[in-house]
């Protein structure tokens, strides 16, 4: 849901160089993609320590903790002035996909409190019935573990190896390999180390937009499968 279908991203990248800035560590979005490999997609810990290595700081928990509850901070204040509403092509996507008769469900890595809000913001409330949404407290281990998409699939009624997994993320893409799903790639920004990290985790093929993708072309078997 993150990213791959609403774009809340900026909220949670610019609250993590507002985060780092604290710090004395100074990055724009290109630079944090480029030197930060757990920029996009976390988690959380091994990504503050990225950081705090820019300054050459081992931190200890204490500074973690702190360092994320700012980040916290940040993200709440811009989620409130930014645009939540589904990337352009995503609600045509899932019209066409359900006049072919495919079933859909969500599995995001957000807990229930954010993730009311994300889906009420947004108005996916309204397209998708709760039974059909998987958050991170609905499953065991998180992504790059295969649990998320693994009970997608269930909530859906078809095997894992069914399924069409779209992600934004490398360890989300990570996470549907792992269930036995193809991925597709769904990344925000066209940035070349982002594309690489998404193709090196699996994911084939990768669009920048809903508009360019075709349904009954990522239906059509490969490979033989």
């Amino acid at each position: 849901m993150e990213g791959t279908v609403i774009n809340v991203e900026p909220a949670h990248h610019n609250a993590w160089i507002k985060a780092a800035a604290e710090i004395g560590v100074f990055l724009s979005i290109d630079a944090a993609i480029d030197q930060l490999p757990h920029f996009i997609g976390g988690p959380d810990e091994p990504l503050i320590r990225e950081i705090f290595a820019k300054v050459k700081i081992n931190p200890a928990p204490q500074q973690i903790a702190l360092f994320l509850e700012r980040k916290h901070h940040f993200y709440d204040e811009i989620v409130q002035e930014i645009d939540l509403s589904p990337r352009p092509g995503f609600l045509e996507f899932l019209n066409e996909a359900r006049s072919q008769g495919l079933q859909t469900s969500i599995g995001t890595a957000v807990d229930l409190e954010k993730g009311i809000v994300l889906l009420r913001r947004s108005g996916l409330d309204r397209l998708f019935m709760f039974d059909k949404i998987v958050l991170v407290t609905d499953v065991r281990k998180t992504k790059p573990a295969p649990d998320c998409f693994i009970q997608t699939a269930k909530v859906m009624g078809i095997h894992p190896s069914e399924q069409i997994v779209f992600e934004d993320s490398p360890r989300g893409v990570a996470s549907g390999v792992a269930a036995g799903s193809r991925v597709v790639g769904m990344p925000i920004y066209n940035h070349e180390a982002s594309l690489n990290r998404l193709i090196q985790a699996g994911a084939d093929p990768i669009f920048l937009d809903w508009r360019d993708i075709r349904i009954d072309d990522l239906l059509t078997p490969t490979n033989g499968q």
